[in-house]
């Protein structure tokens, strides 16, 4: 089983911070809300608030990514795609290729800047991610499957 490349610990800290400093500012806002218009509310409110967004911050951005980079891992085979993710609840999934209705790739700017990508393949039960591969791998994936697919249609499947 082959594993999201190294670099997604980053791109995973980067985008748990962005939502981090999202709730941070939240919480300033509730605190300034709580000060000038219902300073009846609790302190005890705003610090357990507070509390919730450290601990928040240590498991997101410290640990979380690194658990969830030992957790991902995929494997495509010669007639199917298997994926396994989950840090609490563990999911295998098994893809046949004859199944497969769709193979994008997915890079958002956070992802482009470390050169990664995403694979979706999509099938009539729903989607399922390689995510945060290098942006070579991903575009062999794809093209590995399109043939398989395209062959398996051509062959009646």
């Amino acid at each position: 089983m082959k594993k999201a490349d190294a670099s997604a610990i980053k791109v995973w800290r980067i985008a748990n911070t962005i939502w981090t400093v999202i709730l941070l500012a939240l919480l300033i806002g509730l605190a300034a809300v709580r000060h000038f218009f219902f300073d009846w509310i609790p302190l005890m409110v705003v610090a357990g608030f507070g509390a919730l967004n450290v601990l928040q911050m240590i498991w997101f951005i410290w640990i979380e990514p690194r658990i969830a980079y030992r957790t991902h891992e995929y494997q495509v085979g010669e007639t199917e795609l298997i994926t396994r993710s989950g840090i609490f609840i563990k999911r295998e999934t098994i893809i046949p290729f004859v199944r497969i209705q769709n193979v994008e790739t997915q890079v958002g700017p956070i992802m482009k800047r470390f050169n990664l990508k995403s694979v979706e393949v999509t099938t009539a039960g729903g989607a399922t991610q390689i995510e945060l591969i290098n942006s070579t791998e991903a575009e062999h994936i794809k093209k590995v499957i399109d043939e398989a697919v395209n062959r398996l249609e051509w062959t009646g499947r």
